[in-house]
């Protein structure tokens, strides 16, 4: 997958998931230190992520990025 096709999938996703695929996945937090970051509980942090990956993997075969 290339790096534009990724930054094509992320701009398809709410505000919310970016920012909780920003603090989970690219900054390496922890389910607690996302929480602390962004003002959620753990476990809407735990949800949102699962949620956000799934809509990122969807507006990837979108996009043609997965076959």
């Amino acid at each position: 997958m290339n790096r534009h096709l990724v930054a094509a999938a992320l701009g398809r996703l709410t505000q919310e998931h970016r920012d909780v695929l920003r603090e989970c996945c690219c900054r390496g937090s922890s389910v607690a230190q996302a929480a602390h970051a962004l003002g959620l509980a753990p476990c809407t942090v735990q949800s949102r992520t699962y949620y956000a990956l799934r809509a990122l993997r969807l507006a990837i075969e979108e996009l043609g990025g997965v076959e």
